[in-house]
């Protein structure tokens, strides 16, 4: 009897659906579709990142990015996993877009978006970019060189004809202004078309964290919450070594360089994302203004008469390999108590043939190694044998 008992009860459970998944699907769909199975086990905390959200649901995340441009509405997606049914549209707000998850093809219109397909092994579905002009990521630029990806143009003026060719599930875009920006022409010839906002984000760690926005179209949350787990652990260990540092011994840092076409010097505020990356790195940034999210633009003069007898100087300047480039640019220059000592530096280690700079690229995921670089730049005891990434000493010649 008790056998009998034994077989009818593994009989009906061997047909009633699983209640949950053991992990993500990230190569298939759903064959066997039951409502009750939360088929993403595997989810994203979101940490240090403001700009976007995620709320999951059995078979459906929705998406959300905020403050993706100045004065833009809230951008919402419903990520479905393929072989399951999509949620009423009517249940959400009017522009949401839906995309069956995992997703296919995809084409970036952003160097930023390169670092976090790579290490997240996606750039096997990388079908298009704006340009490989500036790319530094290897493996994009031996893909474009082998026809394996396509150039689809800038803005407003991106080949629509050859997105619509490649036949892309997702766009990766950004937005800056609506009147010249690609989203608004993609979305027009209706191709899903997702906006990263990462470049609003104020941490350092926040901007790395949107490569779980990106995970999250491909159901790689698990992969995607271990790489931001080592990138954070890494960053905040430099952050603690420079936070020891004694107030007395933190150098004063002048950063950027007067523009002539701009008729400024523009100095970041302590709480922008540079500002941050300084002030982590052990420095204290000359200029400043206390509690701005915004870079203000001063004249050479002020510049001059606070920024004089600076510690270090951080050029970050395009084009600026030597002093010697400095002073072609601006005769001044020369005066600054760093140009006397040689204590400037460009943040253009890595840059490729065309002037592509992989700071704005590798960096922007990889903050731990900026910050490392700076920590070696403030407080070069703390880091003998420091392999600098993306920060150059300027030569004097």
């Amino acid at each position: 009897m008790k056998t009998t008992l034994l077989a009818l009860f593994i009989l009906i459970t061997s047909l009633l659906p699983a209640s949950a998944l053991d992990e993500n699907l990230t190569e298939s769909c759903v064959t066997d579709y039951a409502a009750e199975v939360d088929y993403f086990p595997d989810k994203i905390e979101i940490l240090d990142a403001s700009k976007f959200t995620v709320e999951y649901f059995n078979n459906y995340k929705v998406l959300s990015v905020a403050d993706a441009f100045d004065g833009a509405p809230g951008f919402h997606y419903v990520l479905v996993q393929c072989g399951t049914p999509a949620p009423p549209p009517a249940d959400f707000p009017e522009g949401t877009q839906f995309i069956k998850v995992p997703a296919g093809d995809l084409i970036t219109l952003s160097t930023t978006q390169l670092p976090a397909l790579s290490q997240l092994d996606l750039l096997d579905h990388l079908v298009g970019v704006d340009s490989g002009f500036y790319i530094s990521t290897p493996e994009v630029v031996r893909m474009i060189a082998d026809g394996a990806v396509a150039e689809v143009g800038f803005g407003a003026e991106v080949n629509i004809e050859l997105v619509l060719e490649l036949q892309p599930q997702l766009v990766m875009s950004y937005g800056y202004n609506p009147a010249s920006d690609a989203h608004p022409v993609l979305l027009k010839a209706g191709i899903f078309t997702a906006l990263d906002a990462s470049w609003r984000e104020l941490s350092p760690l926040g901007r790395a964290e949107w490569l779980k926005f990106t995970a999250l179209f491909y159901n790689r949350e698990a992969q995607a919450s271990a790489i931001y787990q080592d990138i954070a652990a890494k960053y905040d260990a430099v952050k603690g070594m420079a936070a020891a540092v004694a107030a007395d011994d933190r150098p004063n840092v002048l950063i950027n360089s007067f523009l002539g076409y701009a008729d400024a010097w523009f100095i970041p505020g302590e709480e922008t994302y540079v500002g941050r990356l300084i002030r982590d790195a052990g420095g204290d940034l000359l200029l400043a203004e206390a509690g701005s999210t915004t870079s203000q633009g001063l004249s050479f003069e002020v510049a001059l008469e606070v920024g004089f007898d600076a510690d270090i100087w951080l050029v970050e300047t395009f084009g600026i390999y030597s002093g010697a480039g400095l002073l072609a640019l601006d005769s001044r220059f020369g005066d600054f108590a760093p140009f006397q000592s040689g204590d400037i530096w460009n943040n253009n280690r890595d840059e490729n043939a065309n002037g592509g700079n992989n700071y704005y690229e590798a960096g922007v995921t990889n903050p731990h190694l900026v910050l490392a670089d700076l920590l070696a730049i403030f407080h070069p005891d703390l880091m003998p044998a420091h392999e600098f990434a993306f920060y150059q000493r300027l030569a004097s010649e």
